[in-house]
């Protein structure tokens, strides 16, 4: 077969399949237009009639679309707001409809919004069974554990970080066998152990403690070796200093040591010091920046003011270029740059925008803490006040008293 052959793309699906239906329902969902949850509604609706032998016929070929339309219609109604009916979607039917791995993820879902609803027992409840089935899965027992620290659950968090060594004392004693395809790597599990335990000292304010733990994490595994921002983050917006800074050391990121080394200075009242770390950073060339530390470099011109709007640039320039793939975080901090020059017309928009984004991938039902701080310290404290619900806020701690609004 030639080249040329092989690059030919593949023709149109046949008017009026199954293929085109779903062809359709995704460009109007890639689209955000709201005809997409429709559309989906009446392939579902279709898909649910068939026979399960037709739609397991050849390889399954209608059940995976059916699985599909089920799981987008849900992440449609979640970034509309639309929890309840998302919560509520097929409740009859999807146990049956679903594979194990399937269910899972439908139910990790459902405890995620039962969650931003306020419905936390239920919200539990079902993530200690969905837990429970997938006792290595390293992302749903840390949803696990944050639930139990937003909650302030303090015991269920230590029973968690003690199942967890329990199992991997266990497998390391050849008391129990674990598929590598469900285990991972068992340094991986020995350093969310780590990390655990780090966000666990944090939490009753013992910040030596938690910097050994995550020193730890960043000697057993690669996956906490390279993401010391899970550490200085906390560090910085906490007020402790010196531990930020040693931890600072060990970012490779130019953009990102020298925007939170900045932060850090800032809040403990060397403004000049800080100047001097963030025009550092605004001097590193756009071209040279690495994606996760994109937004340090334009956080860094914004606490400059951002005179000649590069910050602001650049994440227009991202949210363009990613149209696909948008990182909640650029979109909120675009509205933010619009705010900082006085254009306040955008910021709730984009705020509203990002938020859409993190639920529709069930992130989350807020932007994260770590945004309040920024938005805090930027704007006007009329203007925060406005917005302030849209994020999570720090819950008793590192409350500072910094910024331009203050």
């Amino acid at each position: 077969m030639s080249t040329q052959a092989q690059d030919r793309p593949a023709p149109p699906p046949v008017s009026g399949s199954w293929e085109a239906l779903l062809a359709e329902a995704r460009n109007l969902a890639m689209r955000d237009d709201e005809r997409a949850g429709a559309r989906y509604e009446l392939l579902i609706s279709r898909l649910l009639k068939l026979p399960a032998e037709r739609r397991n016929a050849n390889d399954f070929r209608m059940q995976r679309m059916l699985e599909e339309c089920l799981l987008t219609l849900q992440s449609f109604l979640a970034r509309r707001n639309r929890l309840e009916e998302a919560i509520d979607l097929y409740a009859d039917q999807v146990n049956h409809v679903f594979d194990a791995d399937a269910r899972s993820v439908w139910n990790e879902r459902r405890a995620l919004m039962l969650s931003w609803l306020g419905r936390d027992d239920e919200s539990l409840s079902t993530m200690t069974l969905v837990q429970a089935e997938n006792p290595w899965d390293i992302s749903l027992r840390w949803r696990m554990f944050e639930m139990h620290r937003k909650q302030g659950k303090r015991e269920a968090m230590a029973r968690l970080i003690d199942d967890l060594e329990k199992l991997i004392d266990g497998l390391e004693q050849g008391k129990i066998s674990v598929p590598v395809d469900e285990l991972g790597s068992l340094d991986t599990q020995q350093g969310l152990v780590r990390y655990l335990k780090m966000m666990q000292a944090i939490e009753q304010g013992e910040w030596q403690a938690a910097y050994n733990f995550f020193v730890e994490a960043a000697k057993i595994s690669s996956a906490y070796k390279e993401s010391w921002f899970q550490l200085f983050r906390l560090l910085v917006l906490n007020g402790e200093a010196k531990l930020a800074n040693r931890a600072l050391n060990r970012e490779q990121s130019l953009a990102s040591q020298g925007f939170w080394r900045g932060l850090n200075g800032y809040y403990q009242g060397d403004k000049a010091g800080s100047r001097v770390e963030w025009e550092r950073v605004t001097r590193i060339p756009m071209d040279d920046l690495l994606m996760r530390s994109a937004a340090d470099w334009v956080l860094a011109h914004y606490y400059l003011g951002d005179p000649k709007r590069h910050g602001l640039q650049l994440t227009l320039r991202l949210i363009e270029s990613l149209r696909q793939n948008q990182d909640p975080l650029i979109i909120a901090l675009a509205g933010l740059g619009w705010a900082i020059h006085g254009e306040y017309g955008h910021l709730r928009t984009n705020i509203e925008f990002a938020i859409g984004q993190l639920r529709g991938s069930f992130a989350s039902n807020k932007l994260l803490e770590f945004n309040w701080y920024f938005f805090r310290d930027l704007l006007p404290a009329e203007e925060f006040a406005q917005i302030e619900q849209y994020f999570e806020k720090p819950r008793g701690r590192g409350k500072r008293t910094v910024g331009s609004n203050q």
